[in-house]
């Protein structure tokens, strides 16, 4: 029987330590204060180059170690991005619980970038030991849970997320994705046992999941310069199934989820032109598979 993967779309969710606005600003900043501030600004390479001067003085600055590895992470330059997190962790104590929260969500988005979730679902895990009330942490963990077929996981952990977040309409949607998929699978055995076809993803699979040139946060980037949408925008989502062959392109799209017939276009569209994925594999060898990827676009006027 032909294997194809069917993956539930790494839909994460954002959360930044801290903003610009909730820093008071000194009269004789330190290189620490203008490493934070570089980060605030999004100049990444800046901040690294300032959290290496503190450094320089003391290397076991947990702090200036987090910063330094979450601006890693955005430049892409993920593996040293995940050893600076991961020793950044272990630097800061239980003072400041929130911040070290942070910094292991940190690392969660830079493993999940290298396509290393079950290292990744271990580090979201140890954010929510320290701050169980930010629902970001619940929902990504729901994410991965979801992706690697542990759906009933996945519901509960977006059921706390709701509880902390009742009016994010995103989490509600992204919620009743995984129950839907939890209601067919389940209907789906019953009806034919293993001869079920579609593959849900365990550990034990050995499944490596197609991959984005530059990872998730380009596929969202690519996305978003399509349909103008950005995170100011109340948004509209249409959920767009995507066939990725063996060699990594697009094969086939169909919508699984529309909004209307103008902006469903659109998105099949966009989706249709993705660039080359690095194609999923399973046992190491490239296989067919099938992602759910949702397309935002700012909410129409009527």
């Amino acid at each position: 029987m032909k294997t194809k993967i069917v993956l539930i779309t790494l839909l994460l969710a954002a959360f930044m330590a801290s903003t610009a606005s909730a820093r008071v600003p000194r009269k004789n900043p330190t290189e620490f204060d203008k490493g934070t501030t570089a980060y605030d600004k999004q100049q990444y390479q800046q901040a690294i180059d300032w959290m290496d001067k503190v450094l320089d003085q003391n290397p076991d600055n947990g702090y200036a170690l987090a910063y330094k590895g979450s601006s890693l992470r955005y430049l892409k330059r993920l593996d040293e991005a995940v050893t600076t997190l991961d020793r950044a962790a272990t630097l800061i104590d239980d003072v400041n619980t929130a911040f070290r929260a942070w910094t292991n969500s940190e690392r969660f988005y830079a493993l999940v970038d290298q396509g290393d979730t079950i290292a990744a679902l271990q580090a979201i895990d140890l954010a929510i030991q320290d701050d169980g009330n930010n629902p970001v942490y619940w929902t990504n963990r729901a994410v991965i849970k979801a992706g690697q077929g542990n759906l009933d996981e996945a519901i509960a952990d977006y059921d706390k997320a709701i509880a902390l977040s009742p009016n994010d309409a995103n989490l509600l949607e992204m919620r009743q994705r995984a129950f839907d998929h939890n209601e067919k699978y389940k209907a789906a055995v019953a009806a034919n046992g293993e001869e079920y076809t579609e593959h849900i993803i365990t550990d034990k699979d050995e499944v490596v999941l197609p991959q984005f040139p530059g990872g998730t946060d380009a596929l969202r980037e690519y996305i978003y310069k399509k349909t103008g949408w950005n995170s100011t925008k109340s948004p509209v989502s249409v959920m767009v199934d995507v066939t990725i062959d063996k060699q990594g392109k697009v094969i086939d799209t169909a919508i699984k989820q529309g909004y209307n017939k103008k902006l469903d276009s659109k998105a099949l569209k966009i989706c249709r032109k993705l660039p080359k994925f690095i194609p999923a594999t399973h046992h190491g060898e490239p296989v067919e598979s099938t992602l759910t990827i949702p397309v935002r676009f700012p909410k129409p006027n009527n």
